[in-house]
């Protein structure tokens, strides 16, 4: 049996006209758009000028028949939820923003270290992609600090400082005194 050339009447198209005023949704007023056509064209005519199928014509005269202008939404497609709740998100983001892990140790986050400590204390095995999209949509960004020497003492350094400072002071009090500092990897030619 073949299908009707038209499966739709003066309401529907009435209808689909008043739901397609003050429309802001571009797909969704498209949709309406194709409905309304479908009113005084054929099928495969606004199938063409729309660029799609004519059955996708049929499709949304049924949905829209069914559920209104709802049965034309886009429907929220199979995402997962997040493995993190909010408060184990509290959580993390408190670990992060302290630099302790949940025993009080300070330490410098990386993503396996935060993967491995959301494991052991929240018991949620997570992939690193996902803690960092999770640690973005937190604002969160876990950056590497400055390098350090294994050989250096941060006391020497301090003092090494305030020292310096001191001896440029030193030098600057001496009339026609110059103090040039150069930067090992910029030459002036």
């Amino acid at each position: 049996m073949a299908r009707l050339k038209k499966s739709i009447d003066k309401e529907v198209i009435l209808r689909a006209e008043e739901r397609f005023k003050g429309l802001r949704e571009g797909k969704l007023a498209m949709k309406l758009r194709g409905i309304i056509a479908f009113g005084n064209n054929s099928a495969e005519e606004v199938a063409q000028i729309l660029k799609i199928s004519p059955r996708s014509i049929f499709r949304w005269v049924v949905k829209f028949k069914k559920n209104d202008i709802d049965g034309l939404r886009e429907k929220p497609k199979g995402h997962y939820k997040s493995k993190l709740t909010e408060e184990r998100k509290a959580q993390v983001k408190e670990w992060i923003r302290k630099g302790r892990n949940s025993r009080g140790e300070t330490i410098h986050w990386t993503l396996q270290k935060l993967k491995l400590e959301v494991y052991r204390e929240l018991g949620v095995t997570i992939s690193t992609t996902a803690l960092w999209q999770n640690l973005k949509k937190m604002g969160l960004v876990i950056r590497r600090p400055r390098p350090i020497h294994y050989k250096a003492d941060k006391r020497q350094q301090e003092d090494f400082k305030k020292k310096f400072k001191q001896e440029v002071e030193k030098f600057l009090k001496k009339p026609k005194t110059k103090v040039f500092f150069f930067d090992r990897d910029y030459h002036d030619t």
